[in-house]
């Protein structure tokens, strides 16, 4: 019974942090990159017409 109940456990092991929190994070750094970008872009053309 407690070989079973160690084999159920290792069975049930989830990673470290769940694929759901690793695709958010992505998606949260896409976001931010694209932010800096647009930022960067609008710094280059006020910088142009001054």
């Amino acid at each position: 019974m407690e070989k079973n109940l160690i084999e159920s456990n290792t069975e049930q092991t989830q990673p470290i942090l769940p694929r759901s929190a690793w695709v958010s994070n992505v998606a949260h750094l896409r976001a931010l990159f694209r932010a800096k970008k647009a930022l960067d872009r609008i710094e280059e053309e006020a910088q142009i017409n001054q």
